[in-house]
């Protein structure tokens, strides 16, 4: 391939933070790539803003006329209509999805939550974007080097980047569909997406004209009298009107754009994956898998059995026949796994405490098979048939360890030495006569049948704190939605806190349902660090 010039993005924080046009901010989408319409519209709020120290830079010599001015603006001006008369090419490195959650302050108790979408990729890598067969004069890519150098942020404020002008002979991975004979990718290969492009200038002229014809006839007023949004001059003009006047006129897409369908590679998205320690395994060494729950309401962690269901149909539905028994719990012959607990754990988990259920956790001592992994990447929505929850896959690990636990910032993981309830426990077996083998013996049992080490204490508690309040027993959802024909030896439960004489990994999960979030634990993280048992607390301490 030829050299070209190319913009290269570097965003130090590891963070691209842009909401395409249309789309509420609380619906978690990100644009991806970077569209034509806000880059070039990021380089004119640039020259705006540092056209001073940019002329001064470039060393134009002004007269007293202020004849450099006006030349350094028409090289501007020319500038931004070649680019908008080519549709760019891109190169786009691996990334994830990630997101962050948080209430606006507001009068009185009156705070919106806002869901917050970001693209996550490595800081060091680059975003290329280029212009095939586009030809800059001199001055004009002089220009563009010295407003790149000065661009701070790309999309939000929060999305720093570093802007380069390069010279570029790369193959792209994301393009136009109409270029898709060019590169020759298969359509198993990529998938399509719709990217706000910039009208070149004869595409903006004709509309306008179209659009002030179609005001004449009309008589150039909206059905309830009042007048029509202004109609941009150039596309120089339609590039910089403010966000809030297009909001505030009514225009359902920008002046000036257009949205073209791009192809970017399958998959994109792909999570990040750790596979430290995971050897020549590769793929196939993976046992945790983190996605982020978007949607409002969030469901609340009383039903916790409710959502982790959901989450393993909707899994089953899309393996169909392919369901590896990593998923269903049951071998060729439809019979249950001997090892009960070496199948799925589908844990719905509360990360911020806050009582609603923001995220799901799958973990099996079994690694995960290929189509499995495929499906997981996939995976969208949750739908009950009333409400749906997006969902997205943040990561997958390859070792249940305190690296892993920190990369996907969970709050189940651990290790850690002190571990509590955060929903009830059930006993998996029935008691003997007269109480004997209760709820704390069995627990205990599963706790040595799983390999861990003896806890030193488990103790009783009547509550736990769901979104800051005391809650008992009674309040969850307790059953499965085929509890009625199930064995169910427990139908009260309880709340534990368990102390072991050594840092264990989680996630940790015991009793009847415990593979639907049910007997769910987490760790206590000021116990992470503590090398030993200090200090004494009632219960049953060995």
């Amino acid at each position: 391939m030829d050299h070209e010039w190319a913009v290269a993005f570097r965003f130090p924080g590891g963070r691209y933070h842009a909401n395409p046009w249309g789309r509420h901010v609380n619906e978690g989408d990100v644009e991806w790539p970077p569209s034509p319409w806000r880059v070039l519209r990021a380089l004119m709020a640039t020259w705006f803003h540092k056209g001073p120290v940019i002329r001064e830079d470039l060393l134009y010599e002004e007269d007293g006329e202020g004849q450099g001015r006006l030349e350094v603006d028409q090289v501007f001006d020319s500038l931004v209509v070649k680019l908008a008369s080519v549709l760019p090419v891109y190169y786009l490195p691996k990334a994830s999805r990630g997101h962050t959650r948080h209430y606006m302050p507001g009068p009185g108790h009156d705070k919106s939550l806002v869901f917050d979408g970001f693209v996550r990729l490595n800081p060091e890598d680059r975003v290329v974007m280029a212009w095939p067969g586009l030809a800059l004069t001199d001055e004009e890519r002089l220009l563009l080097d010295r407003i790149l150098r000065h661009m701070t942020y790309l999309g939000r404020a929060e999305s720093w980047v570093e802007a380069r002008l390069v010279e570029w002979a790369g193959i792209p991975n994301c393009y136009p569909i109409e270029r898709e004979s060019v590169y020759g990718s298969t359509a198993e290969d990529m998938e399509p997406v719709a990217v706000m492009a910039v009208q070149s200038e004869d595409q903006f002229l004709a509309w306008r004209d179209g659009v002030r014809e179609g005001s004449r006839i009309g008589g150039g007023n909206t059905r309830r009298g009042r007048r029509g949004p202004k109609i941009p001059v150039t596309i120089v003009e339609a590039l910089a009107v403010d966000t809030s006047d297009l909001e505030r006129e009514g225009w359902n897409q920008p002046p000036g754009s257009r949205r073209v369908i791009y192809l970017r590679p399958y998959g994109c998205f792909e999570a990040k994956i750790d596979n430290r320690g995971g050897g020549d395994e590769g793929r196939g060494a993976f046992h945790i898998a983190r996605f982020a729950l978007a949607g409002t309401p969030l469901p609340s962690r009383f039903n916790a059995v409710t959502v982790a269901e959901l989450f393993r149909r909707a899994l089953l539905s899309r393996l169909d026949k392919q369901a590896p028994r990593t998923i269903t719990g049951r071998d060729d012959h439809q019979r249950v796994l001997a090892d009960s607990h070496n199948h799925a754990f589908f844990l719905p988990e509360d990360a911020d405490r806050d009582g609603r259920l923001d995220h799901l956790l799958l973990y099996s001592a079994e690694p995960f098979t290929e189509p499995l992994i495929r499906v997981l990447q996939s995976l969208r929505k949750l739908y009950t048939g009333e409400q749906e929850w997006r969902v997205f896959l943040e990561g997958l690990g390859s070792r249940l360890d305190q690296d892993v636990a920190k990369g996907m910032e969970s709050s189940l993981l651990g290790p850690a030495r002190v571990w509590e309830s955060v929903t009830p426990y059930l006993h998996p077996w029935f008691q003997k006569k007269g109480g004997k083998f209760g709820r704390e013996e069995q627990l205990r049992k599963e706790i040595r049948l799983r390999g861990l080490p003896e806890p030193v204490l488990i103790e009783w508690r009547p509550f736990v704190r769901v979104g800051g309040r005391a809650a008992s027993v009674l309040q969850f959802r307790r059953f499965r939605s085929k509890g009625s024909s199930q064995s169910q030896p427990d139908r009260h439960g309880g709340f534990y806190h368990i102390e072991f004489p050594e840092p264990v990994p989680g996630p940790l999960a015991f009793g009847y349902g415990c593979h639907y979030g049910l007997g769910l634990f987490a760790p206590v993280a000021a116990s992470w660090s503590q090398p030993e048992v200090q200090g004494k607390s009632e219960g049953t301490r060995m």
